[in-house]
């Protein structure tokens, strides 16, 4: 398939009317709302009022993309805009723009596709020339029929080595919760996969489960309120309270297959194993900055 066949010009804003990224996806969602393919346009509308900040991704300053992974929608849909002057974001104190904004909506299940649409975007707007002509087309009609979106086809499938963290942040299970939380606060984290002497993944633990565990020695609020001792946080460790089953992957598999097992079962990281051992982690994250070369 080509991205030519994603692309419809009912779909294309241009102008974009908009100077920041809210606005420029309220008039994106529109367009989206009556195109073929989606199931329910309220249901839509409030899955992209939350916003999450794994929804965006900004391609340097070529473009932003956002993505909803959502049952609203019973195919891959898109919606794409070219503004005047950038369109503009604040993250985390630093400003963001670019001029060209795209969303895809795209159900659980199709994973796949979307993954081989966001990769041939990526590879597209690289181009310094058809960045250009894509922000010199005057109209949606004159942007649909750009040549690049006709010769660019879909990218070939990666495997998750060409995707993984090769140096993934580990923990034992001796560690205690409390040094296991400052990690994860420390590093940004999510999660860290719980190894043994010979890197043989044995768990995983989640900011979810540690604060779920301490919950169990401290109350918070309400007239139960009380504090958790220090030795009981103390002899806590990532054993008691990490999840033994584990969904790994292996590095020569599919990358689109793996994200779409990732969707399916709902899990947003795996460790990557070969013989039993961990060699590499994977998070969705990975997967979209990859695609789009950040």
């Amino acid at each position: 398939m080509k991205l030519r066949d994603f692309l419809a010009p009912d779909r294309l804003v241009v102008p974009l009317k908009a100077t920041t990224l809210q606005e420029a996806e309220t008039v994106l969602l529109e367009r989206l709302v009556s195109a073929r393919g989606v199931l329910d346009a309220a249901k839509l509308r409030r899955r992209a009022a939350e916003l999450r900040p794994e929804d965006v991704v900004a391609m340097g300053e070529r473009a932003f993309l956002l993505h909803y992974r959502t049952d609203s929608v019973g195919q891959l849909v898109l919606a794409l805009g070219t503004a005047t002057e950038p369109v503009c974001r604040e993250d985390n104190g630093e400003r963001q723009c670019a001029r060209i904004v795209i969303l895809i909506a795209a159900p659980p299940r199709h994973a796949v596709r979307y993954l081989q649409v966001v990769g041939a975007f990526a590879r597209l707007l690289r181009r310094a020339e058809f960045h250009d002509a894509i922000l010199s087309a005057p109209d949606a009609a004159a942007l649909v029929a750009l040549p690049g979106f006709e010769e660019t086809k879909l990218p070939e499938q990666l495997a998750v080595r060409d995707v993984m963290s090769d140096q993934p942040r580990t923990v034992a299970p001796e560690t205690t919760l409390t040094d296991a939380a400052r990690t994860l606060a420390r590093t940004g984290l999510g999660a860290l996969p719980v190894v043994d002497e010979d890197r043989r993944v044995i768990g995983m633990v989640t900011e979810r489960e540690i604060i779920r565990h301490l919950l169990k020695v401290q109350a918070f609020t309400g007239p139960d309120a009380r504090a958790a001792s220090p030795g009981a946080v103390a002899t806590k460790t990532v054993r008691d309270a990490m999840t033994r089953q584990v969904l790994c992957v292996a590095p020569e598999q599919p990358i689109a297959e793996v994200a779409s097992l990732m969707s399916n079962k709902d899990v947003d990281r795996v460790p990557v194993v070969r013989d039993g051992r961990l060699v590499g982690f994977l998070t969705r994250g990975d997967i979209v900055r990859k695609l789009i070369g950040n």
